[in-house]
Formats: structure tokens, C-alpha cells, sequence
């Protein structure tokens, strides 16, 4: 994982670009679990890790006979291309 000041981290540009893109409630909602998840990110990083387990795991237990594999397969259907992730999202989240 690359090392990164978390304590000087801002979810600004991720935050306005999620308000213009989504409606008002979802933005609002994912901007929330941002800042939960950078809150514990700027506890220790490789919180992080155990973080994504713990919620994947909840998923799993909160969907009807879901795994937490079928979770993480569901995602990685849904997820963005590595072309967008590279060209569109992750400069989002650059300092």
C-alpha cells in the first residue's frame, strides 16, 4: 500500500464530484462512509483491510444466502473499468 499522509488527505474534489453525479441522499450517504473510512485510515491504514473484511462479511450476513465472495463478485461486476478508475476517478482522490 502506498504510503500516504491520511492526516492532510481531503475527500473534497471525490465529495463535489458525488454531489453533482448522484442524488442529493446517495451522495450525501457516500460521502459519509468516506469519511468514516478516512477517519480510520488516519488511525492506522492497515485498518483499512480488516475494515473491508468486517463490512464484506455484513453484507454477506445482511443479503440471504450471500457469501462473501458473492459480495465481492456482485462489486466487481459494478465496478468502474481500470481505464476510468486511472483516467477519471483516482486523480479524485490525489491531494
Amino acid at each position: 500500500m502506498a504510503t500516504i499522509d491520511w492526516d492532510e488527505f481531503e475527500l473534497d474534489r471525490l465529495a463535489e464530484r458525488l454531489r453533482e453525479r448522484r442524488s442529493a441522499p446517495d451522495a450525501e450517504k457516500t460521502v459519509w462512509a468516506f469519511e468514516r473510512a478516512l477517519e480510520i485510515a488516519r488511525i492506522d491504514a492497515a485498518l483499512l483491510d480488516y475494515l473491508l473484511t468486517a463490512v464484506v462479511c455484513l453484507i454477506a450476513r445482511a443479503t440471504n444466502d450471500a457469501t462473501p465472495r458473492d459480495i465481492l463478485e456482485a462489486y466487481f461486476r459494478r465496478a468502474p473499468s481500470d481505464m476510468r478508475w486511472r483516467e477519471e476517478l483516482r486523480p479524485l482522490l490525489d491531494a
